[in-house]
């Protein structure tokens, strides 16, 4: 009742001031929710979550907290120049694996040597260089899109070449929330 009384009784000028000033900080704090960490110095600190260009080969060095979750931190990050070749499947990893780490290619791909633009995709290349399976969160920002919205992903198993693949071209990709595997 007090609070309606004291709206009730400022001015219109004052009201108009306070409801832009709410708007501005309602603004600010939401902008301050979508910010997204792209790594610049290398390595980063660890973190639970960073985000990456398309055309980045990305190596992650995990470290496990407890209750099996895990938080990373970027050890490298080289632009990626080209594109991947699905029929010729070629080998991207290291043949000396780093252990605790995750290796991903992360760039744009095709089919049938790129003749038509169905033939065209996204691709997340992954090695996980730990000696359990691993599963995290991904959220991608099309082309198309402002936003960022989150995507399905498989998890990682030891040593295995695991590909998430977009039909549509992905700017940029979030990765967080690495944890185990829970097999069911």
């Amino acid at each position: 009742m007090f609070v309606l009384n004291v709206i009730a009784n400022i001015d219109y000028e004052m009201k108009k001031y306070i409801l832009v000033l709410l708007t501005v900080l309602l603004s600010l704090n939401t902008h301050a929710q979508e910010e997204r960490k792209i790594p610049e110095k290398l390595p980063t600190k660890f973190e639970n979550s960073y985000t990456f260009p398309l055309g980045s080969k990305i190596l992650l060095e995990l470290k496990e907290k407890k209750n099996g979750k895990y938080e990373y931190r970027v050890l490298n990050v080289e632009k990626i120049e080209g594109y991947y070749s699905f029929e010729a499947n070629e080998n991207l990893f290291d043949e000396n694996q780093k252990k605790n780490t995750v290796e991903i290619y992360f760039m744009g791909a095709f089919y049938n040597e790129g003749k038509e633009d169905k033939d065209w995709k996204t691709l997340l290349m992954m090695r996980n260089n730990l000696e359990n399976p691993i599963d995290y969160k991904a959220d991608i920002k099309y082309y198309f899109k402002e936003e960022f919205e989150n995507t399905s992903i498989v998890g990682a198993f030891p040593n295995a070449k695991t590909n998430e693949i977009w039909t549509h071209k992905i700017d940029f990709i979030t990765l967080y929330n690495f944890e185990n595997l829970k097999i069911k």
